[in-house]
Formats: C-alpha cells, structure tokens, sequence
C-alpha cells in the first residue's frame, strides 16, 4: 500500500486521493489472509514431518553399541556351550550388555528427532547411571542365585540397587520437562495438562509402582518357573508405561 501512495503521489495526487485510492485498491483482504493461513499450516506440517540427519557422534555410537551387543552375545554364547556354568556366563555377557545399553540410552535420549529435542547431557547421564545400578543389580543377584545361596540372600543382594535406581527414576520423572516439538495451543495444552504438580505426583507414583512390581515379578517367575520367558515381564512393562498419560 506504500508503494501504491508513493506512485500516486508521483503523478501529482495530493494525500488524501493517493491513501484513499490506495486503500480502496486493496479490495477484499481474505485471499490474502487464507494464502498466509496456507504458508503457514504448511510450514507447521514441514517442522513436523521433517527428519532431522543423525550427526557423526551418534551414528558412530550407535554402531560400537551394536557391535558390543553382538559381540556380547555371541561371545556368552561359546562360554555357555563350552562351561554350562551360568556364572561364567552372566560375568561374560555382563560388561558388553552394560556398555551397549548405556550408549544406546545415552545417545538416544540426546539425540534430536523430528518430535523431540534431545536431552541435557547431566540429565541423561543420570537416567544411565540408574540404569547401570538396575542392570548391576539384576546380575549380581544372578551370580549369588546360580553359586548355589538361599532365596533371602538373592532378594538381599538385589534390595539396594532396586531401591536406589528406582529412586532415582521416580525423580528423573517427576522433574522431566516438556522436550517435544509443537506449535503455541500444544504445547500450552501439554504444559496445563502434564506440568501440574497433581499430575507429575500422579504419574511418577504410577511409573514406579510399574517398575518395583515389573522387577519382583521378573524375579519371581525366574526363580520359580525359569528364566526363558521371564524377560517378557519388561516387554509388557514398556507397554503400559507408554500408555501412563491415558490413567493420570
């Protein structure tokens, strides 16, 4: 519209005709505000959709802990079938499942999708930390089972790791902010919805009520039943943990 009136004024128009003319020259303005409604409903849907490329660092540690599972694994196996001790056994796969669980947690929960951005690196050292003692736990309490000690010895030997990577998840939790990636009326509804003490107490409550019960059943079916399927326990736990939202 400037430009209008600056030409309009060139050709000797005095103010009040060129703004006049200017404005009446505009017309309608709804095709204007429906073609920046448009730009702008596909700018959201491109920010959305759009996959972000993994940089070097990620791709790099994504394949040594793949590698180090594999390796972990094949490795357990040729002791198991040349010792059938399970105690050789555990302490072989132990250090290799360890550091590719820590590298796939680490690098997964700092690397930056198309939904989320990634997490504070003290942060996601703490979730790795708890899960390193969880995962410690789990085969220490394997090596004093398979050596041939009562029940009450096991369940003692599992007890603090438990309690203290547990609580370390509950607050990790309660504390966890808003990462994903929405527009404004999203992530204001998102941010009422989830950030409320009533909810975050709520849901954090229920997520370790999940995992303490997921842990005792894993070992109980292992020490009662075996421990082919017992795994299955922490499947079935991922699944109700990512549906937590729908009973808060």
């Amino acid at each position: 519209m400037l430009e209008k009136i600056n030409d309009l004024l060139a050709s000797r128009i005095n103010e009040d005709e060129a703004f006049n003319e200017a404005v009446s020259s505009l017309d309608d303005m709804d095709e204007l505000v429906e073609n920046l409604k448009r730009a702008s409903k596909e700018k959201i849907e491109e920010d959305i959709f759009k996959t972000t490329a993994l940089d070097k660092k990620h791709i790099i540690a994504y394949i040594v802990a793949a590698e180090a599972l594999l390796f972990g694994l094949m490795s357990t196996r040729i002791v198991y079938l040349q010792s059938k001790e399970m105690i050789s056994t555990l302490g072989t796969l132990m250090p290799f499942t360890m550091v590719s669980v820590v590298l796939f947690m680490y690098f997964g929960l700092t690397q930056e999708t198309k939904h989320s951005y990634g997490m504070r690196l003290r942060r996601a050292l703490m979730y790795c930390l708890a899960t390193v003692l969880l995962m410690f736990g789990a085969f220490s309490t394997g090596f004093v089972y398979f050596s041939g000690q009562e029940l009450f010895s096991v369940l003692a030997t599992s007890m603090p790791f438990v309690i203290i990577s547990v609580i370390v998840f509950i607050y990790l939790g309660l504390t966890e902010k808003n990462r994903r990636k929405m527009d404004e009326a999203w992530q204001k509804q998102w941010i009422q919805y989830y950030f409320g003490p009533q909810s975050m107490m709520i849901r954090g409550n229920i997520s370790g009520a999940l995992w303490i019960f997921s842990f005792a059943a894993f070992l109980l079916i292992g020490f009662t039943t075996g421990w082919k399927f017992s795994w299955i326990v922490f499947v079935v736990a991922i699944g109700f943990e990512e549906n937590v939202d729908r009973f808060v």
